[in-house]
């Protein structure tokens, strides 16, 4: 079933906000986890402060996730098709099995 144009945009639109938000959330438990531990005042905290801190956090989750896209096509690749290859190999060699097999016990059969 071919992906249609809205399903493409639906799906750079979450991506988008997953990249957008991601951060905020980090920063969020980052903040909360402070406080919990009694190193920080939430009102010790400036704007731009925490405007520095969603920014670098949004700057680690991209290269985060471009490090992962990364290994993942180099995996896909240069492992996969090797992979593939002995699966292949396994396959045929199982295949040629079951047919000997197969023939030795309809000889004895007959």
């Amino acid at each position: 079933m071919p992906i249609s144009p809205s399903q493409k945009r639906i799906a750079l639109l979450v991506i988008g906000l997953i990249i957008l938000f991601a951060p905020a959330l980090f920063v969020v438990a980052t903040l909360e986890f402070l406080i919990l531990s009694g190193d920080l005042a939430l009102n010790e905290i400036s704007l731009l402060e925490f405007l520095e801190l969603y920014l670098i956090d949004l700057v680690l989750f991209v290269v985060l996730g471009y490090g992962v896209y990364r290994l993942t096509f180099w995996l896909i690749e240069n492992q996969l098709p090797d992979a593939l290859e002995s699966l292949d190999e396994t396959e045929t060699a199982d295949a040629t099995e079951e047919s000997e097999t197969a023939g030795t016990v309809s000889e004895d059969r007959s």
